[in-house]
């Protein structure tokens, strides 16, 4: 209790002293805590001191656990979806969140707080604007979350991770933060003995790439001379693949989950996936070839609009969930197995889209404000 006791004033002490103080507002998703933790990380080396606020049982606690970074937790949660009762009681919910957001808020008194959107930023906002801490926030969908959209009427700065047609100063594109960012473009394979195609449906997998896609396997092995090889993340419906798969004999690495997708990235020719914000930024890093399957159930429809951007710049091919059958997805694959060349327009148009110092950037545009923070404290 001691040790515990002498590390929170330890604490303390480090936060009144440094004059550069960020807090990052980020729960619920690997979406909104990925990319806020790509950015911790190098503010961290840039002797920036990193505070957190998630929730108490949420994701994010066990995945910032090993870094730098002080975690703190504030009592709310999503409405959506969760019936009348549950909305009753929001503006209660609102007022004791932003009371713990206030306390957190004015014992670290922060430079800037970072919001990379979803339920638990909005209380935190409320309490930053009371204490007149300037605000940015991170969207990395190309239509704003609930909570972003109400935030960014307050923020100093908004950083998207997709070109939005907005004439405002405040706003700023420069894409998503992601670990694989400032990689070279992918090399083709050009050897048409093989074909390497990995499934992923998002952290969680998705039941019905498990249903369909080992159908669509199976027709493509017949028509083709091709070796097939594939890695498929199957998230918890894991036996539902398998008892597909084990109808025929195909070259299959099934894992329930992928916890680094970089050997995945590096193997494969051919990526079939959802269309969350943070999968296509990193399938651009590397310009992967990818059939898209955007979650037709997704918060405002975010996926699909995500999809509808790069469609339109011919950098992915796009399949709605209901068009999703095995015939569909075989015709699709084995196009692309048969036409080296569309392949490769895919993987060039991908690519194009990619920034390649997305991470940087926002640190700049972040320590930028807190700088002037600083400044307006020191002359008071």
């Amino acid at each position: 209790m001691f040790i515990r006791r002498h590390y929170i004033v330890q604490f303390d002490e480090i936060m009144k002293e440094n004059k550069r103080n960020l807090i990052i507002l980020a729960a619920g998703t690997g979406g909104h805590v990925y990319p806020g933790l790509s950015i911790a990380k190098k503010l961290i080396l840039k002797d920036v001191n990193i505070s957190w606020i998630g929730t108490k049982s949420g994701m994010e606690k066990n995945i910032i656990k090993d870094e730098k970074i002080h975690f703190h937790h504030i009592d709310f949660s999503g409405v959506r979806g969760k019936g009348f009762i549950v909305l009753l009681k929001l503006p209660f919910k609102i007022i004791k969140a932003s009371y713990q957001a206030f306390i957190i808020l004015k014992k670290i008194s922060p430079n800037a707080i970072l919001s990379m959107g979803g339920y638990i930023s909005f209380p935190c906002i409320i309490a930053a604007k009371i204490l007149n801490i300037p605000i940015i926030i991170h969207e990395q969908n190309i239509v704003f979350g609930l909570a972003n959209n109400i935030s960014r009427f307050f923020s100093k700065l908004i950083i998207v991770g997709f070109p939005m047609d907005i004439q405002n100063k405040k706003y700023k594109f420069l894409g998503n933060p992601s670990r694989y960012e400032g990689l070279p473009r992918k090399k083709l394979n050009k050897n048409k003995m093989f074909f390497n195609i990995a499934v992923v449906g998002g952290s969680l997998g998705a039941k019905v790439f498990n249903e369909v896609i080992p159908k669509a396997v199976y027709d493509i092995l017949r028509k083709t001379e091709c070796e097939i090889n594939i890695i498929h993340q199957t998230g918890k419906t894991y036996k539902t693949a398998e008892i597909q798969y084990n109808n025929f004999d195909v070259n299959l690495d099934l894992r329930e989950y992928i916890d680094d997708m970089s050997e995945v990235y590096g193997w494969c020719d051919l990526i079939i996936c959802r269309g969350g914000a943070i999968t296509l930024t990193e399938i651009m890093n590397q310009g992967i070839p990818a059939v898209v399957v955007p979650y037709p159930y997704a918060t405002d429809n975010h996926q699909m609009k995500n999809c509808s951007f790069l469609e339109n710049h011919n950098a992915i091919i796009s399949i709605e969930q209901k068009n999703f059958t095995e015939t569909n997805i075989s015709n699709i694959v084995l196009k692309l197995i048969n036409n080296v060349n569309l392949l490769e327009s895919l993987s060039k148009n991908i690519y194009s889209l990619n920034n390649t110092n997305t991470t940087e950037s926002i640190c700049i545009e972040v320590e930028n404000i807190m700088e002037k923070n600083n400044e307006k404290r020191n002359k008071k």
